[in-house]
């Protein structure tokens, strides 16, 4: 697909996807008129770029994890282990993230009290 049709299906500006080439990030294939060419892998690509973007990946690492992707199969032992450091930065976020909740729950719960009280005194 064209790049207007591929910025549609990713919800991605095409300004967005030539940047993300300029940086290395995608790589697409070209025609005979030197027209962008994204094919479904590339789809692929971009929905996993933009979950380790969204999710705290540096851009440092999205670009180190981009050059890994283009070297193919033989990367992949070097692909899980980047996955798996990243997704153990997830775990600490996530961990993170529910001592958060409990603790603003906590402070609802003391809040509502405090209006329970003061409503019989």
């Amino acid at each position: 697909m064209y790049i207007k049709e591929f910025s549609q299906k990713t919800g991605l500006s095409i300004d967005t996807l030539r940047f993300y080439e300029q940086e290395a990030l995608l790589f697409p294939k070209r025609n005979a008129n030197n027209y962008r060419i994204y094919t479904e892998e590339d789809f692929c690509w971009v929905q996993l770029l933009l979950k380790m973007k969204q999710t705290g990946m540096t851009i440092e690492n999205i670009k180190k994890f981009a050059e890994l992707q283009v070297q193919g199969v033989d990367s992949l032992p070097e692909r899980i282990v980047a996955l798996e450091n990243h997704i153990e930065k997830l775990h600490e976020q996530q961990n993170n993230l529910t001592q958060t909740i409990a603790f603003v729950n906590q402070k609802i719960s003391g809040y509502r009290k405090k209006i329970t009280t003061a409503e019989i005194e």
